[in-house]
């Protein structure tokens, strides 16, 4: 319960950072405020805290450098979803209209530029070496790199699950491995203990992959409302771990996908579960190796005790 206070208090610290950056981004500082206020449950920034205060402890207040590179963590994730919705084309995100629906894709593509400028301009004031500077600024390539191979899939029904599972890896997990590691490394000067940072590092990139996948999943789910369309990436072309088990499952469903019939692939995936069931199994698989890591470090109980919760919550949710 402890450990839980003081992270809420944390994240109050790293909201006021946040929303202190909006005199940085004018003219478009409504629009950023907008992305703040419409946003998740900052498991990035939970992330790089809570892994900061392996180290650190239960100290009553967090060394204000974590906070900042928490809150700039939750930044570069603010201007990815920025310039996915212009890429998608995606008019609506968590029930709200996206930012290019509100001032055109021109002026969202820069002000997702804007905020990465300023997430790269606050980590080097913060960085303790240049080393951690540039394992700051190699993350947006691994993000993209990721993007691209996603892309590079698109309309290919030969797509194999390896390829989806290294898209969403740099795609979606590099960023939450990073988080753990950025709190790992502030925490000791980029000095943390080896062994500790790569299952760190590990934790977080399991952790990322399975949150993707079960996103994946929601997308078939058209019963819950997460806030946005469902089935667009079906129609665009990107086929997900479902499609891609439903597949192999099937010679017929290649048709179905050749034939970009939205409607007859989700009645086969209605008809036929076991790709979703499979689906859900391989997110929990990976959900259990982070369990695994989480337990294979040592670190203090309070810390471990809210990873672990955040995995239950979340395997519960798939």
């Amino acid at each position: 319960m402890k450990q839980e206070v003081i992270l809420a208090g944390d994240l109050q610290r790293v909201k006021g950072r946040l929303h202190a950056e909006q005199a940085a981004l004018e003219p478009y500082a409504d629009q950023y405020r907008m992305l703040l206020d419409n946003h998740g449950k900052m498991l990035r920034a939970s992330l790089v805290i809570l892994f900061a205060r392996v180290n650190d402890g239960e100290a009553v207040r967090l060394d204000e450098s974590t906070v900042t590179a928490a809150s700039c963590i939750e930044m570069l994730h603010l201007a990815t979803l920025v310039h996915d919705d212009v890429v998608d084309g995606a008019a609506i995100r968590r029930n709200s209209p996206t930012v290019q629906t509100i001032v055109g894709n021109k002026a969202a593509i820069y002000l997702g530029d804007l905020i990465l400028s300023r997430y790269i301009e606050i980590m080097s004031e913060i960085a303790p070496d240049l080393d951690f500077m540039h394992e700051q600024a190699s993350i947006l390539g691994r993000i993209l790199n990721g993007e691209l191979s996603q892309e590079s899939a698109r309309h290919r029904v030969t797509t194999t699950v390896e390829h989806y599972i290294e898209a969403i890896r740099g795609k979606t997990a590099a960023l939450f491995e990073h988080s753990c590691v950025t709190g790992l490394r502030l925490s000791t000067g980029n000095k943390p203990d080896e062994a500790l940072l790569r299952a760190a590092a590990g934790f977080g990139m399991h952790l990322g992959i399975a949150f993707q996948i079960a996103d994946d999943i929601e997308d078939f789910n058209l019963a819950d409302d997460t806030g946005k369309p469902k089935l667009e990436d079906i129609g665009d072309g990107i086929y997900t771990l479902p499609v891609l088990l439903a597949r192999d499952m099937s010679p017929e469903f290649s048709g179905l996908l050749q034939s970009n019939d939205v409607s007859a692939v989700l009645d086969f995936l209605d008809s036929n579960p076991e790709a979703i069931r499979r689906s859900k199994q391989i997110a929990r698989e990976h959900i259990a190796e982070a369990e695994r890591l989480l337990h294979s470090m040592d670190i203090p109980d309070g810390i471990e005790e809210l990873l672990e919760s955040m995995l239950e919550r979340f395997s519960r949710g798939i």
